[in-house]
């Protein structure tokens, strides 16, 4: 029976199936976006930026639109965007000529010392968050949630 299920701690909820899931990652979610934004708030930044600098500062040689795009795991036309926002407040510059979705972009000096304060501090809320987590089961996780991404992706084949 469905009320037989233990629940979440504190969240009332059942420990599996659709409504956890569905609870969980979007209590998740929201929590990641508050800080992602909140954090970023004093340079002007939002959630996007913040994935897009942490991605430019692990490649100094650039990415294109569409390379960020894919590795951030956000549409192009959002990328565009984002990095029209950079360009202008002189966190990024362009490399290169051709067609916006064929140039690199890369970090400015300024926009190092940002992506290394975004950096230190995402560092300490991980630290923070699983801190009392066992590394083994950290890597669990990551790999179950990684095939439940692949899994749901594959379903929506069948829908």
């Amino acid at each position: 029976m469905e009320q037989d299920q233990p629940r979440t701690k504190e969240r009332g909820m059942p420990k599996t199936g659709f409504e956890a899931f569905n609870g969980l990652i979007g209590c998740a979610m929201k929590h990641l976006e508050r800080l992602k934004s909140e954090g970023m708030s004093e340079y002007g930044l939002s959630g996007t930026h913040t994935l897009c600098m942490r991605r430019m500062d692990q490649c100094p040689e650039g990415l294109t639109r569409t390379e960020l795009a894919h590795a951030c795991g956000v549409d192009r036309a959002q990328i565009t965007r984002v990095i029209g926002e950079l360009l202008v407040k002189g966190y990024v510059e362009e490399l290169g000529n051709g067609s916006n979705y064929r140039k690199k972009c890369a970090l400015t000096e300024r926009g190092k010392e940002i992506a290394a304060d975004i950096n230190g501090r995402v560092e300490r809320i991980l630290r923070f968050v699983s801190g009392s987590i066992p590394p083994d089961r950290l890597a669990i996780f990551y790999e179950t949630l990684s095939e439940i991404c692949d899994n749901l992706e594959q379903a929506e084949k069948y829908l």
